[in-house]
């Protein structure tokens, strides 16, 4: 029977991992690894494992001799090093589509609050006020104004059938969408510095790769309206949270909303936490109690695949000859 080393989660159980490979392996929990020299000890003997958030070097995989599959809990990869794993015929899969519709609902809803300043109306209130002019001031029509996505895969495409809804205009920025597919979405293609001087809303859907790294800067949140918000339920250092943190002290744009950060979880000296205008959420965007289950139970999917000489559903190497 082969050995599957869980890693790192935060799952209730591992009773949908343990039901899918029932028969075929053993799905050992030794989370939480957090470190190289952690998964070393711990899973030198591991035929595959499922991970979460360690990183997965060419060092682990070279101590790890019978490891024939890394499946990663979530859409991002970027802890895992893809290329080693291809070089040493060890599989990589990962799970893009367990949260597609979570994730579009999440922004959206914090595109809502912050337009619709929910949070300091609701502050105001438990401070004795009722003046929703004076502490909400100013509230624009959300009808007719634009939202910007940076990404148009699976979630992107989801946000923009939400926002239509809403009378919202979408603009598009993806390297990897052609112009007839961004337009037959309902969004209208266009290049980044447009997509940030033009936008009331930027919300970000794009994977971290090198290319996207810190994307939003300093430079690029320079571009955007004085009135624009930020969103990022991506990944988190597809902005760069200090300069971000900069823009909102000095009033450079009018509010960001963060579900994920560079550092996971965000230290308590952070200067984001004290930013004003700021929505910061702890890497919700992808949990409903369905995107759990589905989660658990594509990625032990993957690795039955994997075991048994199968095509993988979702591959980030060659198959294994």
């Amino acid at each position: 029977m082969y050995k599957v080393i869980v890693t790192d989660h935060a799952f209730p159980s591992l009773d949908p991992e343990r039901a899918v490979l029932s028969g075929l392996a053993e799905v050992i929990d030794r989370s939480p690894l957090r470190t190289e020299d952690e998964v070393i000890g711990a899973a030198h003997d591991a035929d595959a494992l499922i991970i979460s958030f360690v990183p997965i070097t060419a060092r682990v995989m070279d101590a790890l001799p019978q490891l024939r599959c890394i499946v990663r809990y979530g859409v991002g990869y970027d802890t895992i090093d893809v290329d080693a794993a291809a070089a040493r015929g060890i599989q990589v899969a990962n799970v893009p589509d367990y949260c597609i519709p979570e994730v579009a609902d999440h922004a959206m809803a914090l595109l809502l609050a912050l337009a619709r300043k929910v949070v300091p109306l609701d502050a105001g209130m438990r401070r004795g006020e009722w003046a929703a002019v004076r502490t909400a001031k100013p509230i624009h029509r959300i009808e007719g104004r634009t939202l910007g996505l940076i990404g148009m895969g699976r979630i992107g495409r989801a946000v923009v059938r939400r926002a239509l809804g809403f009378g919202l205009r979408v603009l598009a920025y993806d390297k990897y969408l052609s112009p007839e597919q961004a337009r037959e979405a309902g969004a209208t293609p266009v290049e980044l510095d447009v997509l940030l001087r033009e936008s009331d809303f930027v919300s970000i859907h794009t994977p971290l790769t090198p290319e996207t790294r810190h994307l939003i800067n300093a430079e690029a949140i320079a571009k955007m309206k004085p009135s624009a918000y930020l969103i990022n339920v991506a990944r988190g250092a597809i902005v760069d949270t200090l300069a971000l943190a900069d823009a909102l002290r000095a009033g450079r744009i009018a509010g960001a909303a963060l579900d994920v950060f560079e550092q996971e979880p965000l230290p308590a000296d952070h200067p984001i936490r004290n930013a004003p205008n700021t929505i910061l959420h702890p890497h919700a965007a992808w949990y409903s109690e369905e995107a759990l289950i589905q989660l658990q139970t594509n990625a032990a999917e993957e690795v039955a695949r994997a075991l048994r000489g199968e095509p993988l559903k979702n591959p980030l190497t060659p198959a294994r000859r």
